[in-house]
């Protein structure tokens, strides 16, 4: 069964506050000291953006010349084009990021959440596309949910009480990560964030010149 992005974007779920505040604080850390000799030019990608619970904290913190918004949700675009319609310096791509050509090369791109819905052999062609859209020698950040016994059993419980929506979620070891994002560049720096509960792992890794 296929999430229903549609319905995540109208009705967010109210148990998510904490764990977005955690997620923004380390990406905000992550992008500021990753980043640190940022151009006036500077310019990042949110992949899997639409309505991003991140965007006012990352255009605040991190203040790129130009913020990029991929997503082929239109629900949760329009939902994002209302927030940000005043400002120049956003850009929406409604567009499918396995079947990208933005013809753009971006200094920063992320995404949070997004490499686990696809299967194996998508999951490896998304995380390929990250590296696509970024520069030579750019960064690139992923997390992800991975299968540790604290996701495992709050996912249990969530399922149990029907309170589960995230149906194609595929929980991913970071090994499966890495084995794609060794071809395209150099990792920097990795960790997983325990104190969430569905546990995420992110990883920093800087493309190759």
């Amino acid at each position: 069964m296929k999430t229903n992005w549609d319905s995540y974007y109208d009705n967010p779920i109210a148990t998510s506050g904490y764990s977005r505040r955690v997620m923004r604080r380390n990406l905000i850390n992550l992008m500021k000291n990753y980043t640190k000799n940022r151009s006036e030019n500077f310019e990042l990608a949110e992949f899997g953006g639409a309505n991003s619970c991140f965007f006012d904290a990352i255009y605040q913190s991190i203040q790129p010349q130009i913020y990029h918004v991929v997503d082929n949700n239109k629900t949760g675009l329009d939902k994002l084009i209302a927030r940000v319609s005043h400002l120049d310096s956003v850009k929406i791509h409604h567009c499918d990021v396995l079947a990208l050509d933005l013809n753009d090369s971006f200094d920063l791109t992320f995404s949070v959440g997004l490499i686990e819905h696809f299967n194996e052999s998508d999951t490896a062609k998304v995380v390929m596309q990250h590296f696509a859209s970024t520069k030579a020698g750019g960064i690139v950040i992923l997390t992800f949910p991975t299968p540790t016994f604290l996701y495992r059993i709050t996912r249990f419980f969530a399922e149990k009480l029907k309170l589960w929506i995230f149906h194609d979620e595929r929980p991913l070891l970071p090994d499966e990560v890495i084995s794609t994002t060794k071809t395209y560049g150099n990792i920097l720096y990795q960790k997983t964030v325990w104190s969430i509960f569905l546990t995420q792992h992110i990883i920093v890794i800087q493309k190759k010149a």
